[in-house]
């Protein structure tokens, strides 16, 4: 499975750390009743430290349920608290907003980002500010309450604050025009896009707004020329340090690899990763990437193999570094490459060898759920003479989300596969 659009690239859990200043309210356990969740939760307050922070989220965010759970009971706390002290200080209530988020406890995490601008606000910190604001942005977008996420983004451009704040306001900017992008307002969020370009004398970042947006429109061709002058703004930039240089310059292309998949040019999709490949050699997306997408268009199905299987190796390594570096708890096979392995071999018709690794993909309960997985497995049910497990497959996927506009296409075609063979069932 191709991963270049970005649908396998779940937030890092790494990244819910956030360094903010103690405050120092807290409050007892309602009625002396012991609670432990309560318990648990008012020991937050007590942590300092971007570190010693980012280190507890991690912990936290393991246990899937429990940490629901915890999220759950500070919203109640936080209820019980209106009008009063909050029985949380700043730093544990910036902890329970990113919780909340990784969560998709949306409706929480819109509770603890509205206490976090509030509290910043009052304070006149910048940086506070800042975080605050693109976390309510943030949980938005990703509940996909655009319009929601349109007004926070003018309540933050037009919000008073330090200059730190203020410096940070062109990126609220931007998250303004990809608000209004997804509220499908296109016109308005191009005009504002290319005043951006304009106002910044061409910004190499801002030309790459202005191709998300065109992309999202669905102009996929405009989307690949603002694009690919963007990379070459970053290649005349001197004023970048040149291993960011080069940073930047990968991730443009690896964006430009996803544009020419969409806009059906294989052979340029390819180049680009080739050249991706021999910049990251030891990087294993990329490789499964080009491995993918040559056999789905049935192009150098033994290099393809290769190619995946060399990044199933890589992306072990790198998971057994992290294991004994004491990052992540279990290696296991990432289902996107488990998928593409099991896609090549049923593009070589070895149907029987394909099965296996498509059913480990398809069981992974969180990179699995996708519907690409799932009709690749069932197609190769199909091929197997396995039609009851083939229609059961296909309408397992159907239930999952759409996560990308590949999705909706994918699942006219799943859908039309499905009607033809229950019809041959009956």
């Amino acid at each position: 499975m191709v991963t270049a659009s970005g649908r396998w690239t779940l937030r890092a859990v790494a990244a819910l750390g956030l360094g903010l200043l103690l405050t120092g309210a807290t409050v007892a356990a309602k009625d002396d009743e012991k609670n432990p969740l309560r318990e648990e939760l008012l020991k937050l307050n007590s942590i300092t430290g971007e570190e010693a922070q980012r280190t507890r989220l991690v912990a936290l965010a393991k246990d899937k349920e429990k940490a629901k759970k915890l999220v759950a009971e500070a919203g109640k706390m936080l209820k019980e608290a209106k009008g009063k002290e909050s029985p949380f200080n700043y730093n544990s209530t910036s902890m329970l907003a990113r919780l909340a988020l990784f969560n998709k406890q949306y409706d929480s995490a819109e509770k603890f980002y509205n206490a976090l601008i509030e509290s910043a606000t009052r304070l006149k910190s910048g940086s506070k500010m800042t975080a605050a604001y693109h976390g309510l942005i943030d949980v938005y977008l990703e509940s996909k309450q655009y319009a929601l996420a349109s007004e926070t983004c003018e309540k933050a451009i037009d919000a008073a604050g330090p200059k730190e704040f203020e410096d940070e306001k062109i990126f609220y900017v931007e998250k303004f025009i990809k608000s209004l992008a997804k509220e499908e307002k296109f016109d308005e969020a191009l005009r504002q896009a290319e005043r951006l370009v304009k106002e910044t004398e061409g910004s190499w970042y801002f030309l790459q707004t202005k191709g998300w947006v065109l992309r999202e429109q669905g102009k996929l061709p405009a989307a690949i020329e603002a694009y690919t002058e963007s990379l070459e703004k970053i290649d005349e930039n001197k004023a970048l340090e040149p291993k960011v240089r080069d940073r930047f310059k990968d991730v443009t292309r690896y964006i430009l690899t996803g544009l020419y998949v969409d806009n059906k040019d294989v052979e340029k999709a390819a180049k680009e990763l080739q050249t991706l490949i021999k910049r990251n050699p030891d990087n294993p997306t990329y490789k499964n990437d080009l491995g993918f997408i040559w056999c789905d268009h049935d192009m150098n199905l033994d290099e393809s193999e290769k190619l995946i299987k060399d990044a199933l190796d890589l992306d072990k390594k790198a998971q057994e570094k992290a294991k004994a570096d004491g990052d992540i708890e279990e290696v296991k096979p990432n289902a996107a490459y488990l998928d593409s392995l099991g896609w090549v071999y049923f593009k070589q018709k070895k149907y029987k060898e394909a099965l296996e690794p498509l059913k480990q993909a398809s069981a992974d309960a969180e990179d699995g759920a996708h519907l690409e997985i799932w009709d690749h497995l069932a197609d190769c049910y199909m091929a197997l003479g396995q039609k009851k497990d083939a229609i059961a497959t296909w309408e397992k996927g159907l239930k999952y989300e759409d996560l990308s506009k590949r999705d909706t296409e994918r699942r006219r075609k799943v859908s039309e596969k499905l009607k033809k063979a229950r019809a041959a069932q009956d």
